[in-house]
């Protein structure tokens, strides 16, 4: 129930993202329809951006501050989903002014629904459109392992389109989780798995994978620190048929696949999904493992974690020091629908140490947690890694 008054300002901005996200975005963006939130949840619960300004005291943002550009000429954005862009008139066009204006040079495209000839034909009108060259794509699969010769058909499309410009693949979370073959789930080692990311990494093709979720997804609701975006999306939510322990069995699973496919580059999604309690260890495997890399999509509210309604604690100084250690294994990304505020956001947030940032233009509605998020002030040789250096190597955009 939206109980918490605001003046007229403030009610005008939680109207905007409020609206944005349940009525613009998913009309405008049809392949992210399933973001839009139940109509229950949004009677029910007050939005992350009214909490965050009204409760917790976040100053209103300044737009034009000179911080809230990225200063990294040809940055790339490592991890989004253009999915369905070219088939909706004037949309590229749209986004290629929204890179223009950001000095975003390059966005990786992660393909959500579509396989095989769909695909293609998506890369096809990418190719013939205004921002041919500077859309990376990533094929993906929808793994049907039982399927005679699906492992040759899958390589032979990895052939196929790495010849029409397709720079990597992308692994959803369900393989590993949910994907089975005859009858069971097929662990993330999978003998198949391996055979196929084996050959993305003979022909030049990196593997972005996001596998399992953040780890509050698989403990109970109550007391836990996502609860409000698990009201929202109950579907995102594994516990109780996955616990801590098949979470941690993910983890396991996933070292096994990276140390049996030394000749591929993994970039891990989402920091790994790693509990921040236990960052360090994920820190020593990126360190340990050459073809183990990462990106920090969807994560500002993780990394950047500060004042809380009750308790809390401050990441600001540690992400600092990760992004510093790892600064040649960790690429920057957003995982949200490309838009002038999201990236002035990630630009702030990057390069100042301001303290109480409302981070409402960088997630999904209704937000991921009820804290604020204090700027990192990454020094510039770091910002230039993260940012750009360490994707365009990746990518082979040198």
């Amino acid at each position: 129930m939206k109980t918490i008054a605001a003046d007229a300002r403030t009610e005008r901005e939680i109207r905007e993202i409020e609206e944005y996200w349940a009525v613009e975005a998913p009309r405008r963006y049809p392949g992210w329809s399933w973001m839009k939130v139940p109509e229950h949840a949004l009677d029910e619960i007050d939005s992350y951006h009214r909490l965050a300004r009204l409760r917790l005291g976040a100053e209103p943002f300044d737009w034009e501050s000179p911080l809230a550009r990225l200063g990294v000429p040809g940055a790339v954005d490592c991890h989004s989903h253009l999915e369905g862009y070219p088939e909706t008139p004037g949309l590229v066009e749209e986004l290629r002014e929204i890179l223009d204006e950001s000095g975003i040079g390059h966005i990786v495209s992660l393909p959500l629904y579509k396989f095989w000839d769909t695909f293609k034909r998506e890369v096809e009108a990418f190719l013939e459109g205004p921002l041919a060259g500077r859309v990376i794509n990533f094929v993906s699969f929808d793994w049907p392992l039982d399927e005679p010769r699906f492992v040759e058909r899958a390589c032979s499309h990895l052939d196929e389109v790495q010849r029409m410009g397709v720079r990597g693949v992308k692994v959803h979370k369900n393989v590993g989780m949910t994907v089975r073959s005859r009858g069971k789930v097929a662990r993330l080692y999978d003998t198949r798995y391996k055979e196929i990311f084996s050959h993305a990494g003979r022909i030049g093709l990196p593997v972005l994978i996001h596998y399992g979720d953040p780890f509050a997804f698989f403990k109970p609701l109550e007391g836990n620190g996502r609860r409000r975006e698990l009201s929202c999306f109950p579907g995102w939510h594994w516990y109780p048929e996955f616990g801590e322990k098949e979470y941690w069995q993910l983890q396991e699973d996933f070292v096994r696949l990276l140390e049996g496919v030394p000749e591929t580059n993994f970039i891990v999604a989402h920091l790994g999904n790693y509990p921040w309690a236990r960052i360090d260890e994920f820190a020593r495997l990126l360190l340990d493992y050459p073809n183990l890399y990462c990106d920090t999509s969807g994560r500002m509210a993780a990394i950047g974690k500060g004042k809380m309604l009750e308790g809390g604690e401050e990441r600001s100084r540690k992400a600092r020091e990760l992004l510093t250690r790892c600064q040649d294994k960790i690429v920057w990304g957003t995982d949200i629908l490309p838009t002038p505020r999201l990236y002035k956001l990630w630009a702030y947030f990057l390069r100042s140490e301001q303290r109480n940032i409302d981070y409402t233009w960088a997630t999904f509605y209704p937000g991921q947690g009820d804290w604020l998020v204090d700027g990192l002030g990454l020094d510039q040789t770091v910002l230039n890694k993260f940012c750009r250096d360490v994707a365009r190597g990746l990518l082979h955009l040198d």
